[in-house]
């Protein structure tokens, strides 16, 4: 029998976790016992067949309940990126968003298609455009005025016409964390809507005729769990394309809300299915451009990371020293943390934790605590948790967007593992650092 946390829990793991009436812990078939002895602790594990599964069910949420016009579905890389991957995501008609030269560099690595690519980021550098040039990427979403002139001049010296969107800052209000939120007014990304700015931007663009305008981009943020602030970006970036059009006969191919769509958490917050927002997007995207009959229908463009990438991967800790303090709180120490898994402690992400192997039995209220010296080093504040052991393992799940691309060697601790498994194989797809990763890096 489930303790009441594991019950609770079951919604946030991997679709091919399974718990014996032992109460040991599988996924993908694999004890996850064996996988930690065979890996070490902290290890990552990725399900396969959970990503394929969240690609397969954005793509049948968009072909059932939006018919408006094409989509395109393109995984927010930032989320967790690796060769392996991207190469499922080509296999699964994903295209790929990236954010770096590292980032365009693995998906060229991988065999990743680059017309399949989006290169965004809000401070893109003089040598990351040239290489986004020649690997020939399919979309350059440009963030600001200085991004703008060096694509042009960069354009120019190489006598190629890159096809761009401008991200648009539209001034919609999202119900998530300050750190979360991308498209409001005094936001750090795009072209500011509200200003005239976003408008004169089109017009420079279309002036110099360097760059091919393909459409308008925009993010309002990530963590979202209602269809509102998606509905209110298409609705002004479609307003200012009408209004674009109407002075320059522009008109966008593509257009997009960005991404974000949340996931369920250990706070229990529900999020509304996938089929809400494809379903909110068709009536916004028909009832705005229902005076253009005339016109194309923009290809809408939707960015999943998160919701494609987070439940699919889960972290295993191994627990050190149990500790009692005379304030109230039991510290079970694990061997990872902050470095591994910033995210708590940057924004307050909520999660909850499992014991690998065992049954039911009474629990205690304990907060999961890092190695790192740090005080705001709190994984779980509070969870209750059966007794656990030294060496016992702990499993978090929902760890698998936006905790290793954000990990760090803070206190010079070797990053962690990391694999991709299904029913028939497993892969490494990062290795273990050793100390001698470490030492590589210093030059005396």
């Amino acid at each position: 029998m489930l303790t009441p946390t594991q019950l609770s829990a079951a919604r946030l793991l991997p679709d091919t976790t399974t718990v014996s009436q032992y109460g040991v812990m599988r996924i993908a078939g694999y004890l996850l016992s064996e996988l930690a002895q065979r890996y070490g602790t902290p290890l990552y594990i990725f399900d396969r067949a959970t990503i394929i599964n969240a690609c397969q069910h954005y793509q049948e949420a968009f072909r059932q309940y939006y018919h408006a016009s094409s989509v395109r579905i393109i995984y927010a890389a930032k989320a967790y990126l690796s060769p392996l991957i991207a190469r499922t995501m080509a296999e699964q008609g994903m295209g790929l968003d990236v954010v770096s030269g590292g980032e365009l560099s693995v998906a060229h690595h991988a065999g990743f298609p680059m017309e399949n690519v989006s290169f965004h980021g809000n401070n893109k550098r003089e040598d990351e455009l040239y290489l986004a040039l020649q690997l020939g990427v399919g979309r350059i979403v440009l963030d600001n005025w200085s991004e703008l002139e060096r694509l042009t001049r960069i354009a120019q010296e190489t006598k190629k016409t890159p096809h761009v969107l401008l991200r648009i800052a539209p001034d919609v209000e999202t119900d998530t964390h300050r750190y979360l939120q991308t498209g409001h007014a005094a936001s750090k990304f795009g072209f500011p809507l509200n200003n005239g700015e976003a408008k004169a931007a089109i017009h420079a663009v279309l002036q110099e005729g360097r760059l091919h305008l393909a459409g308008l981009h925009a993010h309002t943020g990530t963590m979202l769990r209602e269809t509102r602030p998606y509905e209110e970006c298409l609705e002004r970036l479609l307003d200012l394309a009408t209004e674009v059009y109407e002075e320059t006969g522009w008109w966008p191919e593509e257009v997009s809300p960005g991404g974000g769509w949340g996931i369920e958490t250990a706070d229990g917050v529900e999020v509304p299915g996938v089929y809400m927002l494809a379903q909110a997007l068709q009536q916004t995207m028909e009832r705005r451009l229902a005076d253009n009959a005339a016109l194309p229908v923009p290809t809408l463009i939707i960015e999943p990371g998160r919701s494609i990438i987070a439940r699919a991967g889960v972290t295993l800790y191994r627990v050190g020293a149990r500790k009692p303090t005379p304030g109230g709180i039991t510290y079970l120490f694990v061997d990872g943390g902050m470095a591994d898994n910033i995210r708590p402690a940057l924004y307050g992400a909520h999660y909850t934790a499992l014991p690998v192997e065992q049954l039911a039995t009474p629990g205690e209220e304990v907060c999961i605590s890092g190695r790192y010296c740090e005080s705001g080093d709190m994984l779980i504040e509070r969870v209750v948790l059966p007794q656990m052991r030294e060496g016992d393992l702990l499993l978090l799940p929902t760890t698998g967007a936006y905790c290793l691309p954000m990990a760090s060697n803070y206190n010079l601790v070797p990053r962690p593992a990391v694999i991709l498994i299904d029913e028939q194989q497993v892969w490494q797809m990062e290795r273990r650092e050793t100390y001698t990763d470490l030492l590589m890096r210093y030059t005396e």
